[in-house]
């Protein structure tokens, strides 16, 4: 009964929803990648990838569950080398992440729509050993198909937001049917642990394994690497460069009204400003055209690295931010001064850099708690209290290695989730 309200309810906004989709397919290419393999219809390819032998289907949302995924997929070939890997999103920019970081799976998709006829066909089309999901994904046909053909699905580094929690507490009933097919959950913290026993996980299924994205290395960079990197940018070692990195709307103008106060200052600062969907960087250069605000796009920028005076450098590519963040003075990680959960603040930690990040931390507030409470970071909410904390860093080199340190031994002490997520997976291979 719930199963059929829950199909009903999906297809009604389905058919309501179709000319604005239909409209968007038509003309933004972003919605036509791969539109056949979300219908269920364009897994063929992927099956003549992944051969005969059933895959394992291994399931990250967008980019940094990709990203946090990448430990467990190599876990996973190190143990079972001959064993074919499936990796599907549900963006295009995280399937465009998992294309550049983890191209040694057998074969990258999009996710299909949890629609009854549409999950059949997939899950025929490629033909799963077993299913693993990163951090919270619960799609309830999805799930409830796989059940029904005793193909094990696993949640790992788990995690319930608390604003994602209040919902699946409100349609609980929705949830308890598919919570019931999943074979084991390995989840970041005590609390994630708790949440999800409340939506009605068995408790026996339920472990608390850690966070696996302190286990996930930064891409490598050299210093020789650095070096042309900033030739690149038009940059010098030793220049104060700001950095805010994922970025949503309001967060930009509140790093421009940052670097409007620091300027006067530190007159050679540079702002690199990445926002965190590439689509939007049209949108960020219309700001910027109306503050009048010298910027360069940096696929404008070539090896010479003429910046012609811009004080903004705009991140429009895919897979570079991690490696800017090796340069940066002071770095901001976004989707935290707005209602967004928060992004990944230990990718500026790998490189020993104090992070500011916003209140709105509830998909990282383990990690950001931890930052705050050894010193390795600040949590921010006016432009003043960024400018006082910004400008007391670049006064005092020696306060800013010692935050820098305290941020890298944050990582070293919390390694270890990705081994014992991987001892429960052997359990389903």
């Amino acid at each position: 009964m719930i199963n059929s309200l829950y199909n009903t309810l999906l297809t009604l906004a389905l058919i309501l929803s179709s000319p604005f989709f239909a409209f968007k397919i038509i003309t933004t290419s972003y919605y036509r990648r791969g539109f056949s393999q979300r219908l269920g219809i364009g897994h063929k390819d992927v099956r003549k990838k992944v051969g005969d032998e059933k895959p394992l289907w291994i399931h990250a949302a967008s980019v940094g569950e990709v990203l946090g995924s990448l430990p467990i997929i190599e876990g996973i070939r190190q143990t079972n080398p001959e064993l074919p890997i499936l990796l599907s999103t549900m963006t295009a920019t995280g399937n465009d992440m998992a294309k550049k970081r983890a191209s040694d799976v057998k074969a990258i998709t999009f996710f299909p729509l949890d629609h009854p006829w549409v999950v059949r066909r997939a899950i025929s089309r490629v033909n799963p050993r077993a299913f693993l999901m990163a951090e919270t994904e619960i799609w309830p046909n999805f799930l409830m198909e796989l059940g029904r053909r005793g193909i094990p699905a696993m949640l790992f580094n788990g995690r319930i937001s608390t604003r994602s929690f209040q919902w699946y507490k409100r349609f609980r009933c929705f949830f308890a049917s598919p919570l019931a097919t999943i074979s084991a959950f390995c989840m970041q913290s005590s609390l994630d642990a708790q949440r999800i026993v409340e939506m009605g996980a068995n408790p026996e299924k339920v472990t608390v394994n850690g966070n696996v994205k302190f286990d996930q290395l930064p891409p490598e960079i050299t210093q020789k690497e650095k070096e042309a990197l900033l030739q690149t940018l038009g940059l010098h070692a030793g220049q104060p460069i700001l950095i805010a990195g994922s970025t949503h709307r309001g967060e930009e103008e509140f790093m421009l009204k940052v670097l409007q106060r620091l300027s006067p200052e530190y007159p050679d600062l540079v702002l690199i400003l990445a926002p965190r969907y590439l689509e939007r960087v049209r949108e960020v250069e219309v700001l910027l055209e109306r503050e009048k605000i010298p910027w360069k796009r940096k696929s404008q920028l070539h090896a010479k690295g003429d910046r012609e005076g811009a004080v903004i450098i705009l991140l429009d590519t895919l897979g570079e931010l991690s490696k800017l963040y090796s340069l940066g003075s002071l770095i901001f990680v976004g989707g935290s001064l707005v209602n967004v959960g928060g992004h990944n603040i230990l990718e500026p930690l790998f490189f020993k850099k104090p992070v500011f990040f916003g209140p709105y931390m509830d998909h990282f507030r383990e990690i950001s708690n931890e930052v705050l409470t050894r010193g390795a970071g600040f949590q921010i909410r006016e432009v003043e209290e960024m400018v006082f904390h910004a400008k007391n860093l670049l006064e005092d080199a020696s306060l800013m290695s010692t935050m820098g340190k305290c941020g890298f031994e944050i990582i070293r002490d919390n390694k270890g989730a990705t081994s014992k997520t991987l001892e429960t997976i052997s359990r389903f291979l």
